[in-house]
């Protein structure tokens, strides 16, 4: 097994994969029609500007877990004095594979490149599933509340 950063060639392979991670969490139907067009340009800007990230583990050649990260400064934190915050996106690996703790390699890969990039608070929205890993590298509920319209 090795794990390596994603390169801007390898967004193909990121966006097939965050489209994995959509089907098996229930939320394809809520995407837009050209939404791999749309993820595609919008990873391409955010690794430009060394914004976003994704580490890939391999089996060989054969992509076996993905997890990526943003750097987000949007309000209230952007008037902070760490004015951006981390946050963890795309986190998905097959289901032939789970349980074998790889996803919690390629998290701990971008908890590692958000801490070189001076981030000091990272959030991620969990699904049920995946809560356990989370707690177990140290995330808390942090009290947020959300109402869908």
């Amino acid at each position: 097994m090795q794990i390596t950063r994603a390169t801007e060639k390898d967004l193909s392979l990121v966006v097939d994969m965050k489209m994995k991670m959509f089907e098996s969490v229930g939320t394809l139907s809520l995407l837009q029609e050209n939404v791999e067009d749309l993820i595609l340009e919008k990873y391409k800007s955010l690794y430009l500007e060394d914004k976003c990230c994704h580490f890939i583990l391999y089996d060989h050649e054969t992509p076996i877990a993905i997890a990526g990260a943003i750097i987000k400064e949007d309000i209230p934190f952007c008037f902070f004095k760490t004015p951006y915050y981390g946050y963890i996106i795309d986190v998905y690996c097959i289901p032939e594979e789970r349980k074998k703790g790889y996803a919690t390699q390629v998290v701990k890969s971008v908890m590692n490149w958000l801490e070189e990039k001076g981030v000091h608070n990272i959030k991620l929205k969990p699904s049920n599933e995946a809560q356990s890993l989370y707690e177990h590298l140290g995330f808390q509920e942090s009290g947020e509340m959300e109402k869908f319209l």
